[in-house]
């Protein structure tokens, strides 16, 4: 355990200090001579218990421990109090103080206690954790500390290792938290609808998704057939979404499982967003090896040059012919579409004088190198291969234009308060149809784009290691770094705090 220790007697102090440090394993984190320092230190370095004398000068330990509780911080304390402070003991003790310890202390008594409100203070924390904590916990956590994690999330399933269990993870495209909690809910009441028993749903994070745990298996039949023909169609019409499955004996490979099914979700690129992955599927996938297309690139260049752009989309849909329709690995596709895409970039801007169409073009790159399905690929490249112009001296098409601009403004300005009216009125065009006019080019609404512009910068700012979260908030637009964490977290799944430390 990590302890607070707040005692203005020297002699006592220095005793605790060589007892805790010669008898017991734990830590102690700080120590503080009042109440007024204690209560500052105990918000800071939130230890896992106070150990406080009663009576000291100045806020006295029962004042401190009134205090804390009243502003809603929970603590366990254990107090030290000789035989003339027993009344105000009693008062301690109502105030959720674990136990006492008379003054001068007994090194016997003080470790018996202490060893007493340890294990006390972890039944409690294991009592108060939910199965998604623990969850999300053993994913993350240390390779030394899974065991222990195991057995309780063992006990808290109740499931042995001859059990069955089933597990689906899905990831919705989403990042909005009220679409996520709108599925878990769907999943919840779909589940008890097909009278499907013992089962657990869980919102690990937005990277890995949603955990719909079944224990013991064998009197829940048919499991991925119900959920292929009764939940996932229903999740789809949320918001679009895809899925991974699995069976394991008992919960003792579960992270490993966990890690096992997100890794499928690459293969929603072969199979779709209809099918639920699964590890005997993917092994059975046969990818053929496809080369890069350099003649290809290079006629298009020669197309663009030349001012011959009809040949040239052309030549692109030829492209799309041997390579995004072929049965190359998804990795391989993605790379070759997306070196594709910028050879076509590259050439239109060198030749036709284009300036402009840099952030339009490298958004849809990305999205071709981060796609998800050969559709959402096929969608992205399709709108840089028909705005390759259709002559040297014609403007890009003004829409775009209306959008990359936007962009530019947000990009320059993310840091300000920005309203859509601001940058509708920026671009001369209604509020309304600069929100219609995001969803058809980027397939994201104005707000959506403004709030992850600022969640990526703040991601990089966070890994630089250079700013506080307060400053991070601040120079991403967010006055309010209580509303930062809140947008960050609905965004990432995880607070600023513990994505610096997961990452």
């Amino acid at each position: 355990m990590r302890i607070v220790i707040v005692e203005d007697e020297p002699k006592t102090k220095e005793g605790l200090i060589n007892i805790i440090a010669k008898f017991t394993d734990n830590e102690i984190c700080g120590i503080a001579s009042d109440g007024l320092e204690g209560i500052k230190m105990i918000k800071e370095l939130k230890p896992d218990l106070i150990i406080t004398d009663i009576q000291m000068p100045g806020m006295s330990g029962l004042a401190m421990l009134k205090q804390l509780e009243d502003e809603g911080i929970m603590f366990y304390a254990l107090i030290l109090t000789g035989y003339s402070s027993f009344d105000y003991a009693r008062t301690a003790l109502q105030l959720g103080v674990i136990d006492y310890v008379l003054k001068p202390v007994d090194i016997e008594n003080f470790i018996s206690v202490l060893t007493k409100t340890e294990t006390k203070i972890r039944k409690e924390k294991m009592e108060k954790i939910t199965i998604g904590q623990l969850i999300w916990s053993l994913i993350t956590c240390e390779p030394e500390e899974k065991e222990p994690l195991r057995k309780q999330l063992s006990n808290t399933l109740q499931a042995n290792d001859r059990m069955q269990i089933t597990l689906f993870l899905i990831k919705p495209d989403s990042l909005d938290l009220e679409t996520v909690g709108e599925m878990v809910h769907c999943i919840k009441d779909k589940m008890n609808s097909l009278c499907i028993m013992n089962y657990h749903v869980v919102h690990l994070s937005f990277d890995y998704g949603i955990l719909v745990l079944v224990i013991d298996t064998e009197k829940n039949k048919y499991l991925n057939n119900m959920f292929a023909l009764h939940i996932l169609p229903d999740l789809n019409a949320i918001g679009s979404c895809y899925c991974s499955y699995t069976n394991i004996l008992g919960p003792g490979r579960l992270e490993t499982a966990i890690k096992e099914l997100k890794d499928l979700f690459q293969y929603t690129f072969v199979f779709g967003r209809d099918t639920i992955l699964d590890k005997t599927a993917v092994e059975k996938l046969v990818f053929k090896p496809i080369d890069y297309p350099v003649d290809l690139e290079n006629r298009i260049r020669k197309d663009i040059i030349g001012g011959n752009y009809e040949k040239a989309v052309k030549t692109g849909e030829k492209f799309r012919e041997l390579i995004i329709d072929s049965k190359g690995s998804p990795e391989l596709i993605r790379e070759y579409t997306a070196r594709f895409a910028s050879s076509i970039y590259n050439v239109t801007k060198e030749y036709n004088n284009q300036s402009e169409p840099k952030l339009i073009f490298h958004y849809f790159i990305n999205n071709i190198i981060e796609s998800k399905t050969k559709s959402e690929l096929i969608l992205n490249y399709e709108k840089i291969l028909h705005n390759i112009p259709a002559g040297k001296d014609e403007q890009m098409d003004i829409d775009n234009l209306t959008v990359l601009k936007v962009i530019n403004f947000i990009r320059n300005n993310y840091s300000k308060d920005i309203t859509l009216t601001e940058a509708a009125s920026l671009v001369g065009v209604t509020p309304e149809y600069l929100s219609k006019l995001f969803n058809q080019k980027i397939n994201v609404n104005f707000v959506v784009f403004l709030r992850n512009f600022r969640i990526s910068m703040a991601k990089r700012m966070i890994l630089s290691g250079k700013y506080r979260i307060q400053e991070v908030a601040e120079q991403v637009g967010f006055k309010d770094p209580k509303y930062f964490n809140k947008v960050f977290k609905s965004v990432c799944g995880i607070s600023p705090s513990e994505y610096k430390k997961v990452i």
